[in-house]
């Protein structure tokens, strides 16, 4: 009787010690990296500015600039991200090698679409740098000050 009542009482605070738990460390992992869609959105651009130089031969050394720059963004981006990341499990490993596939080709935007892609990556590495702290908020900041810039130099 005695080792039943134990295992009742046991049963009992293992489930308030469940019931407890917030689950924020569950939520944590279930959530991307904010800074992943901003690597994203940098390649893009990188490949936009790249399309770009083709059609607008006389902006080549500013555009040229624009792509080397939102590359660096990328990959600083993915470096942080790794940082913080768990290494993959072995499902994970397949996962990781099709995101550094090659970017996609895209055609070349006009250079008002250009500028317009530019500022709102510079909005919103603003917006989520307000967010974060740290290394992580000054990336943001960063990336937002360069974005911007790039923004200006391409509408000319």
């Amino acid at each position: 009787m005695r080792g039943a009542g134990a295992a009742v009482v046991g049963t009992a605070i293992l489930a308030s010690t469940v019931a407890c738990s917030d689950g924020a460390q569950d939520d944590d992992a279930a959530q991307p990296d904010p800074l992943a869609a901003h690597a994203t959105r940098a390649r893009r651009d990188a490949a936009a500015a790249t399309a770009a130089i083709a059609q607008n031969p006389t902006a080549v050394d500013t555009l040229t600039v624009i792509a080397d720059q939102r590359t660096a963004h990328a990959e600083a981006l993915d470096t942080e991200v790794a940082r913080l990341t768990p290494p993959p499990t072995v499902s994970g490993t397949a996962a990781a090698a099709t995101r550094t596939a090659e970017p996609e080709q895209v055609p070349a935007p006009a250079l008002t679409d250009l500028s317009a892609s530019l500022s709102d990556a510079g909005r919103s590495a603003a917006d989520d740098a307000r967010a974060l702290s740290g290394y992580r908020a000054g990336l943001l900041g960063s990336i937002s000050a360069a974005c911007t810039l790039a923004s200006a130099a391409v509408a000319g």
